[in-house]
């Protein structure tokens, strides 16, 4: 198998996962698992061996976390490990670091760390604001 770097050089200009607009110095990507949407090398999934990416569960409660596992490198759908992490916002979101810094892309986490934040904060339930009563005019 060749490095993720020139896998990187010969996809960077030709994905189909490319989003290029004008006036938009940076390209975005609509690869599953993206972390952050950016088109660039660090958080590509298509070319690194060791990918992590999170999604928000079905059930709208806590989040998935999906894995490419390094022993079925040439099967793509048995090549990825999903399990759902759901026992409340910091314990999930510390469950999650501790799973990115055993092994799965130190340099990521911080991305991780912030897209299951998003998605956490996404399924609280808003309370709306009661309408204040109007002052009668005298």
């Amino acid at each position: 198998m060749s490095s993720s770097h020139l896998q990187w050089l010969i996809t960077r200009n030709t994905s189909s996962f490319v989003l290029k607009k004008r006036n938009v110095k940076q390209p975005f990507s609509r690869e599953p698992l993206h972390l952050t949407n950016r088109h660039c090398f660090k958080y590509n999934t298509l070319v690194h061996k060791n990918v992590i990416g999170v999604e928000p569960a079905k059930d709208k409660n806590g989040f998935v976390v999906v894995m490419k596992s390094k022993k079925k490198v040439y099967k793509p759908k048995a090549s990825m490990v999903r399990f759902q992490i759901k026992s409340g916002p910091r314990h999930t979101l510390a469950k999650l670091s501790n799973i990115v810094k055993n092994g799965y892309r130190k340099d990521c986490r911080g991305a991780v760390l912030k897209r299951a934040s998003a998605i956490i904060r996404s399924e609280k339930t808003r309370v709306a604001k009661k309408a204040k009563p109007a002052k009668k005019a005298e």
